[in-house]
């Protein structure tokens, strides 16, 4: 069967940029540079102490799937997957007014003493500050870990839309993975509504933590005019959202999936896992138990959800079921 019947076939048709010879490029020529844009753009809103957020990357990846012809079969698969994360968002806040308003109390000296029991006595987001933070001096790393910490959530897109060119049986997997641990972390901060390492240093618990990347923001001139993300501007604030850490449930499925999909990807999902862990902690917006459980979360979610996909091939397989 002919690719042009094989894409018929699926429902999707040949973009009509397609068409023209002077487009007839390999599509990860594309890819590439829908990418670049992305990251360029990412870049120069940051600088500016702005945000790009998940909607405007996912423009950029239906230009994508628009110019290789397969905008139909996008919007198929990416549609719900971006309504219920949407939806995910704008709901996340209910967590921190439930804990405001009279709902679960608000976990503050258990992570204090669990971090404490890891390590000695000592707590490392309070360690890492004394050691590396400057009051007043923007280092390199404080840019970076930043960075890390605002676009969590883009790389794992970028992450899917891999996936999705490569197999779009893996991609939904991926896709119903994230859904399920972001919702798993939503119940948790509801039922579990815990205060970051910020929260409880105001709160006078525990010795300064400087939430850096609120500095770094500030010493670049952060304003919200300057916000290209809906998202970022409208969705629902959760300051109760500390345990599990969803800046390392996401890298962590990451991972999984490139450990087992795409193996020539583990070297970079590592480094970005760690670089995100370690990010999160530093500038004072986790506890290291707060990242345990994301990677608790995400690491059950993916084999549990694989399970569930075996149990299901191996019932429908089966005549009598």
């Amino acid at each position: 069967m002919s690719e042009a019947s094989t894409r018929r076939k699926r429902g999707d048709r040949p973009g009509w940029l397609g068409r023209l010879s002077i487009w007839a490029l390999p599509a990860w020529t594309y890819l590439l540079a829908v990418c670049l844009f992305v990251v360029g753009i990412a870049a120069w809103m940051f600088v500016r102490a702005g945000f790009i957020g998940p909607e405007v990357i996912l423009v950029g990846l239906l230009l994508v799937a628009l110019l290789l012809g397969r905008v139909i079969r996008f919007l198929r698969d990416w549609l719900p997957f971006v309504v219920i994360l949407f939806g995910w968002q704008m709901l996340r806040g209910y967590a921190d007014n439930a804990a405001q308003g009279g709902g679960f109390p608000l976990r503050i000296t258990e992570m204090i003493h669990w971090d404490e029991w890891l390590f000695g006595g000592h707590i490392p987001a309070i360690w890492l500050q004394d050691h590396l933070y400057t009051p007043g001096h923007l280092h390199w790393y404080d840019l970076a870990t930043t960075f890390f910490w605002a676009f969590h959530f883009v790389l794992p897109l970028m992450f899917g839309f891999l996936l999705w060119m490569r197999d779009r049986r893996i991609y939904l997997r991926f896709a119903l993975c994230v859904v399920v641990v972001s919702f798993a972390g939503f119940a948790t901060y509801v039922l579990f509504p815990a205060a970051p390492p910020w929260y409880a240093s105001d709160a006078g618990y525990i010795p300064p933590v400087h939430l850096i990347r609120a500095e770094v923001l500030g010493h670049l001139g952060a304003d919200s005019r300057r916000n290209l993300s809906w998202l970022m501007s409208h969705g629902s604030p959760d300051n109760v959202a500390a345990m599990p850490s969803l800046h390392a449930a996401y890298p962590t499925m990451v991972f999984w999936f490139a450990l087992r999909y795409w193996r020539k990807l583990t070297p970079l999902a590592v480094m970005y896992c760690l670089g995100l862990w370690f990010s999160v902690v530093y500038i004072g917006d986790h506890y290291v138990v707060d990242v345990l459980a994301g990677v608790i979360y995400a690491t059950s979610t993916f084999f549990l959800v694989h399970f569930v996909f075996r149990l299901l091939a191996r019932v429908l397989r089966d005549p009598a079921a």
